[in-house]
């Protein structure tokens, strides 16, 4: 085995720790044992700064590391972003009462733990030993830094049969491999002979893993759950067994799972997010509350943050929030308010997040009961929909519902019109149409009509034919505009012909409106008028 000194003099070395006299103890202890060059790090910010611009050989952060990121946060992301290479080495210290979670919250793994306290001859021992294993590993590391699957698994063979005592680390890495290559027949037969020889629990995982992905359900779960009795906190298995509960449609099941698996590891944020999106389909606010809030905690400075954590946060508040100026309603609408500005300040290029953000502001006023704050929000809702390249039927939904809340019915039904064109809404979305179509008010659509109509005939007053003729193609779009505005768009229309020169366009409109229209009654007052404008109509077609 190599001397220590020998195989850190040449490595760059990153020092994690929020603690001061901890970050001077490591260095100084990493200088004794032969280290040259050491950075240090407070928080998870600093240590982030670092690896980017810097390619580091060996890692050792503190787990945690006080109220920003923990040192399992700092792997993660850094092995997801592929900032540091699979040959650098990761080493974690923790305190002995956490290690059993940190042992289960893990997706990225360390090369090694240290428990805390330890002495220098601890850490000696500790990486002298995981340098000569990380060493003898450095062609399989640096196949999968080249993500060259065939080559690791021809390698885990050759370092199988030459270094027989790493033979449970190369068929872990040899294992996953083969789940990455999708062979799971092979992969399964791998943890079945390693599980023949001794029940370890990631053998155990794999194996239900590749049941899983070979749709065997039923055998799957009864690995996981022998799995889970047997080490409680493996909190991976969770994850898996909670996707075999969507599998089979019980998303109850599902979330009740992951709620579990969060109890252990609150600070794994995609399973905070995963766990947010069940509740909320579920509809049990106040766990999609709680996990969503987790979430933006946990990504907002990781590569995980997401617009949906932000806005699923601010609509899972609704809940609690009404007119009643309660503690819970001010609480809830001040996070709501807050996320989504957030959202908006963080996602301002983008105008589709933006106009889901307004979305829910308007939303937010409006069962705080601020019916004009509602108003004009969901306007400016609607402005932005108009920048949205072809905007997704859910977003026109959304758009539609807001127009509702704020008593805009007329603007609705203009929306609504264009998602029955649509070919491409989903079952969910074709039953929300209906319902939205049913809410849609046929007096407040009429008293719409009505104000088109009134602008209208003062643009034709002021001889403006044409705005006048589109103001009153606009109205009589409803099928709820009256007969006076029926007639008012066929004097239009007809004036425009008599001044200008009738055209087969307009005299067919005109048809389609007489049509619509039907037989006035001598009785009525617009009788009169209607009479004339026929004849004038059926003057105009023997001119053409």
């Amino acid at each position: 085995m190599a001397d220590l000194s020998t195989m850190l003099v040449n490595k760059r070395i990153l020092a994690i720790d929020d603690l001061v006299e901890s970050r001077s103890a490591m260095k100084k202890m990493l200088t004794i044992l032969g280290a040259e060059t050491v950075d240090v790090a407070m928080d998870g910010d600093e240590a982030s700064d670092y690896i980017l611009n810097n390619d580091y050989d060996l890692i050792i952060s503190d787990y945690n590391l006080g109220r920003g990121r923990d040192g399992q946060q700092i792997l993660e992301e850094a092995r997801f972003t592929h900032q540091i290479k699979a040959t650098c080495t990761f080493v974690m210290l923790t305190g002995e009462n956490a290690m059993d979670m940190v042992m289960g919250a893990i997706e990225y793994e360390p090369d090694d733990y240290i428990t805390k306290p330890f002495t220098i001859d601890v850490m000696r021992q500790r990486l002298t030993r995981i340098l000569t294993i990380k060493e003898m590993l450095r062609p399989i590391n640096e196949a999968m830094d080249r993500q060259d699957r065939k080559t690791i698994l021809a390698l885990c063979d050759q370092l199988i049969l030459a270094q027989p005592r790493l033979k449970r680390r190369v068929e872990r890495i040899k294992g996953r491999t083969l789940l990455k290559l999708n062979k799971f027949e092979e992969a399964l037969a791998l943890y079945d002979s390693i599980l023949q020889e001794r029940e370890i629990n990631w053998a155990l995982l794999g194996k239900a893993t590749c049941l899983f992905k070979l749709e065997q359900y039923p055998q799957s779960e009864k690995v996981l759950n022998h799995t889970l009795r047997e080490h409680p906190k493996y909190v991976q298995c969770y994850d898996l067994l909670s996707k075999i509960h969507l599998k089979n449609k019980d998303l109850k099941s599902a979330q009740n799972t992951l709620i579990s698996a969060t109890n252990v590891s609150p600070k794994q944020v995609l399973r905070q997010m995963e766990l947010g999106r069940l509740a909320y389909a579920n509809k049990d606010f106040t766990v999609a509350e709680s996990a969503f809030k987790m979430s933006v905690k946990l990504a907002r400075h990781s590569c995980y943050r997401s617009v949906k954590n932000y806005l699923f946060f601010a609509k899972s508040l609704q809940h609690k929030i009404s007119p009643s100026n309660n503690r819970d309603s001010r609480n809830g609408s001040s996070e709501a308010f807050k996320a989504v500005e957030e959202a908006k300040t963080l996602y301002k290029e983008n105008t589709d997040y933006v106009f889901e953000a307004t979305i829910i502001e308007s939303t937010t006023f409006t069962n705080l009961g601020k019916e004009a704050d509602a108003k004009a929000v969901a306007n400016k809702a609607e402005e932005l929909l108009t920048h949205v390249n072809n905007p997704s039927g859910a977003m026109q939904l959304s758009m539609v519902n807001v127009l509702l809340d704020t008593n805009q019915h007329a603007k609705a039904q203009d929306i609504l019109a264009q998602l029955d064109k649509r070919k491409d809404l989903s079952r969910s979305e074709t039953r929300e149409l209906t319902r939205t179509r049913n809410e849609i008010s046929e007096q407040v659509v009429r008293e719409y009509t009505t104000e088109i109509n009134d602008k209208a005939i003062a643009c034709f007053e002021r001889g403006q034919l044409q705005q006048a003729i589109d103001l009153f193609d606009q109205a009589t779009a409803y099928k709820e505009a009256g007969h006076t505005v029926i007639v008012n768009a066929i004097q239009a229309k007809v004036t425009f012909m008599e001044q200008r020169e009738p055209s087969h366009r307009m005299l067919q409109e005109v048809d389609a409106l007489l049509l619509r229209l039907g037989d006035l009654p001598a009785h009525d007052e617009r009788y009169e008028r209607w009479l004339q404008l026929k004849q004038t109509q059926t003057r105009l077609k023997r001119v053409i």
